[in-house]
C-alpha cells in the first residue's frame, strides 16, 4: 500500500498535473437554452396523448388525463408572448407556452391573480370544471367563483360563459340549491311566476314584479314620484285587464306573448367548455327556479324553462311607459311624456282603468264629506240669490233623435287595395306576404294599418301575429268577409 501512495505522489508532482479537487456542480444553461428546456414531467405529460392504445381519445379526455397528471405541478418560467386558441388545451400550447401557463397558474393558486392571455384563463377554468386541482365539488365551486369575481374585474369577456358554467357546476355536481337562490334564472322565474298569477296577487307584489321585468324604469318617473299609489293601482289593473284580453282574443297568453313559452329541450352541460365526464350522472331532477328545472335520464340532460325573452322586457316596458304617459295626460301633469305608437285597444284599456280609479277616488271623497249644519241656512240663502240671477226664459231644446249606425258598406273601414288583398288572403288561408308581392310594402305595416282602420268598427284589433306570421282573430272573420263582399 505504501508503494501505491509513493507512486501517486510522484505522479502528482509531474508538471501539468492540477491539484484541484472536483465536486458535483450544476449544469449552467443560457437563457435561450432555458426557454427551450422542457422539464421531465411535462415531457411525460405530452406522451399521455398517445397512450390511448387502439382506442382514439377525444380532446376532452386527453385534456382531463393530462390535467390530473399535472394537478400539483408548479413552474417558474414566465411566458412573454401571445397565445390564442378557440377551445385551448395543453396540446395546443408550445413548450414555452405550456411552462408559461403553469407559471401563471402557480401564482393564481398562491392568491396572485394577474392579467394574462385569455386562452390561459379558459384552460384554468376548464381545469376547475373538470375537478382538477380541487379537494371536492364544493371546493371547486368556491375556487371557480372566487377566481371569477377577481378576474372579471380585469377582463369582463369571461362573464358571458362563466356565469352560465357556475350554474351548470352546481347542478351537475348536485350542490346545495341555495348557491343558486339569487341567480338570474331564479330571480327571473320568481317575477314571471307572479305575473302568470296576476289575478290572485296583491298589488304591491305584482307591481314589484312588473318593475323587475320592465325595460321602462317607472320608479324614476316624475309622475310616479308624485302619484305612487295611483300609478301602482292603475299599472296593476292594466296588466290584469290586458291579460284577460289576451286570454279571450289571442292564441297565447300575455306572458307567453311577451316572454315566450315553457317547454323542455335537450341540454348540454358546460356548453362551449372542454369538459370530460368521468362517470355517468345519476338520474335526477334539479329545480333552479319556480319555472326552470334540469333533468338527467340515462346520462342525458334536458332543461324545462321559459324559452324566449328573459330579463328586462321591451314590450312590457312599452306598456308601462304608455300607462305613465296617459296618466300624465289625464291628470293634467305639467310634464308630458311622448310614446311610440300605442295600439288603440291598449289605449282603451289604460283609459278605462284610469277612469275606474278616478271614480273610486271621487266616491271615497264623497263618503268623507262632513256637513256643518249651522251653515245650512247661509247656503240656502246664497243658492236662492244665485238661482234668481240664472233664470232666463229660453225655448226648451229638444234632444235630437239618435243617429242610426250605418250598415257596413263595401269599404266601410276605408281599406285600400293592398289592405283588402291581405285580408282576403288571410280569410282564404293563403299567404299574406304573397298578396303584397311587388308592392314594396312591409306586411307588419299593412297589418297595423288594417287594425287601425278597423278599430272603430270592431273596437279591437282584427289581425294578430304568431311570431312573424299574421292570423285573423276568429271572432271577427264573418264580419270581415262582409267588408270584402
Amino acid at each position: 500500500m505504501g508503494d501505491v501512495h509513493e507512486l501517486i505522489s510522484k505522479v502528482m508532482e509531474q508538471p501539468g498535473i492540477s491539484t484541484r479537487v472536483y465536486r458535483d456542480e450544476p449544469i449552467l444553461r443560457t437563457a435561450a437554452q432555458m426557454n427551450n428546456y422542457l422539464p421531465e414531467k411535462c415531457r411525460r405529460m405530452r406522451k399521455l396523448a398517445f397512450q390511448g392504445g387502439t382506442r382514439s381519445m377525444t380532446s376532452a379526455e386527453i385534456f382531463y388525463k393530462q390535467g390530473k397528471f399535472m394537478e400539483d405541478y408548479e413552474d417558474d418560467c414566465p411566458y412573454r408572448g401571445t397565445f390564442f386558441r378557440y377551445y385551448p388545451t395543453y396540446e395546443s400550447m408550445s413548450d414555452s407556452q405550456l411552462r408559461g401557463y403553469f407559471t401563471w397558474r402557480t401564482q393564481v393558486r398562491q392568491g396572485n391573480v394577474e392579467q394574462t392571455e385569455l386562452s390561459f384563463v379558459y384552460v384554468y377554468i376548464y381545469e376547475l370544471l373538470n375537478g382538477i386541482g380541487v379537494a371536492d365539488a364544493l371546493d371547486g365551486y368556491q375556487k371557480l367563483l372566487g377566481f371569477y369575481e377577481k378576474y372579471s374585474k380585469i377582463d369582463m369577456q369571461i362573464n358571458r360563459y362563466v356565469e352560465l358554467w357556475l350554474r351548470d357546476y352546481v347542478i351537475y355536481y348536485d350542490l346545495d340549491p341555495s348557491l343558486l337562490s339569487r341567480s338570474d334564472d331564479a330571480t327571473f322565474d320568481e317575477s314571471l311566476s307572479v305575473l302568470m298569477d296576476a289575478d290572485v296577487q296583491e298589488d304591491d307584489k305584482l307591481f314589484d314584479a312588473l318593475c323587475a321585468l320592465s325595460s321602462y324604469q317607472l320608479q324614476r318617473s316624475r309622475f310616479y314620484r308624485e302619484q305612487p299609489e295611483a300609478t301602482r293601482e292603475v299599472l296593476c289593473a292594466v296588466f290584469r285587464a290586458l291579460s284577460a284580453y289576451y286570454a279571450k282574443h289571442r292564441r297565447y297568453s300575455l306572458c307567453e306573448a311577451y316572454f315566450g313559452r315553457r317547454f323542455t329541450t335537450p341540454y348540454t352541460m358546460f356548453y362551449s367548455a372542454i369538459f370530460y365526464p368521468q362517470s355517468m350522472s345519476a338520474d335526477r331532477t334539479y329545480a333552479v327556479g319556480a319555472l326552470t328545472s334540469f333533468t338527467c335520464e340515462n346520462g342525458r340532460w334536458s332543461c324545462t324553462r321559459v324559452w324566449g325573452k328573459r330579463g328586462k322586457n321591451t314590450e312590457l316596458g312599452a306598456m308601462t311607459r304608455a300607462v305613465d304617459a296617459i296618466m300624465r295626460e289625464t291628470f293634467l301633469f305639467p310634464y308630458s311624456l311622448k310614446t311610440n305608437s300605442v295600439p288603440k285597444y291598449l289605449q282603451k284599456i289604460i283609459q278605462d282603468c284610469i277612469d275606474s280609479l278616478r271614480r273610486a277616488q271621487n266616491e271615497r271623497a264623497v263618503r268623507e264629506v262632513r256637513i256643518n249644519l249651522s251653515k245650512l241656512q247661509e247656503i240656502r240663502d246664497a243658492a236662492e240669490i244665485t238661482r234668481e240671477k240664472l233664470i232666463v226664459d229660453e225655448p226648451e231644446e229638444q234632444e235630437p233623435p239618435p243617429e242610426a249606425l250605418p250598415e257596413p258598406s263595401e269599404n266601410a273601414a276605408g281599406l285600400d287595395d293592398d289592405e283588402r288583398a291581405v285580408l282576403s288572403a288571410l280569410l282564404c288561408g293563403e299567404s299574406a306576404q304573397t298578396a303584397l308581392s311587388g308592392t314594396g310594402k312591409l306586411l307588419s305595416v299593412v297589418a297595423e294599418s288594417i287594425n287601425e282602420k278597423c278599430f272603430d268598427l270592431f273596437d279591437d284589433t282584427v289581425i294578430a301575429f304568431d311570431g312573424d306570421t299574421p292570423y285573423l282573430i276568429e271572432d271577427y272573420e264573418e264580419e270581415l268577409r262582409g267588408l270584402l263582399s
